[in-house]
């Protein structure tokens, strides 16, 4: 099944694609996810001001995600993430997760 998304950029949700491979069939995961800037504290974009990023593109926000949620749904689903990548690893794999 991992072989069908060799070489290959994969738009969808992240959680449903995760789910449909099987367990230890990854050996390295790479992610940087949204920062959760619009519902961020200091130096996000909660204030529309933009912070650190006023001059960024991500101060509209992306075209698929807010990038808003409470804090409590956003850790939620960062933890879902992270067990999914976990399940999909090889014994020897990495996970490199690049986040604010």
């Amino acid at each position: 099944m991992a072989e069908n998304f060799l070489n290959k950029i994969i738009c969808g949700d992240c959680l449903n694609i995760m789910q449909s491979l099987h367990s230890e069939s990854i050996d390295l995961v790479i992610t940087s996810p949204p920062y959760n800037l619009k519902n961020s504290t200091g130096n996000g974009m909660k204030d529309g001001r933009g912070g650190k990023w006023s001059n960024a593109k991500l101060i509209n926000g992306y075209s698929n995600y807010d990038d808003c949620l409470s804090h409590k749904e956003y850790v939620n689903w960062q933890r879902k993430c992270l067990s999914e990548m976990y399940r999909l690893l090889k014994d020897n794999g990495a996970i490199f997760y690049n986040h604010k």
